[in-house]
């Protein structure tokens, strides 16, 4: 009797450890596939936030563009992020790009600021959005991953004046 229900245990055992290298056989069939898709979809998601960021940059700089065209051109950045990451939310992370969106609103309004030190700090603001979504692509994308592999691999030494300067500021900035 205990013969034939460790067999049946066995048996049990068995169909569950295979069903389980099945799923992980399938997983790693799609995984390359889908890995190459979210980094086509995240390099493009990368491009409009540079490029937003440009534009940004210049409505929160050029003091003669009119009240309409800043609102017209920050409008016209962040409904392009959103058309983009709401027809890919398949690939991209729905609260990354809910950010995205979110990162260039209110730069339209800065030049409004008449106190220097205010408009400062809300034109930070949306530098630092900017860079955080930029960090978080990387992140989610898997790239911030494989750069970090192949330093540990390659172990360059990358070492200038340029480059102290940018640590000294990263460290800074923490």
């Amino acid at each position: 009797m205990t013969e034939i229900i460790f067999g049946a245990l066995c048996v049990i055992l068995g169909i569950l450890i295979n069903e389980q290298f099945r799923r992980i056989s399938r997983i790693e069939t799609y995984s390359s596939q889908i890995f190459e898709k979210r980094l086509l979809k995240y390099e493009e998601l990368m491009k409009l936030m540079l490029d937003g960021f440009k534009t940004a940059d210049y409505v929160m700089e050029n003091i003669d563009l009119t009240e309409e065209k800043r609102h017209e051109m920050i409008s016209t950045v962040v409904l392009s992020i959103a058309k983009f990451t709401d027809a890919d939310t398949f690939f991209i992370d729905q609260d990354l790009g809910a950010h995205c969106v979110a990162t260039f609103m209110g730069a339209e309004d800065i030049q409004k600021i008449q106190d220097d030190s205010k408009r400062k700090k809300e034109k930070q603001k949306i530098i630092s959005s900017c860079n955080d979504a930029i960090r978080m692509i990387r992140e989610d994308s898997g790239i911030a991953d494989i750069d970090k592999f192949y330093k540990r691999m390659t172990r360059p030494k990358l070492n200038s004046p340029v480059i102290e300067l940018i640590k000294k500021y990263r460290e800074h900035q923490k």
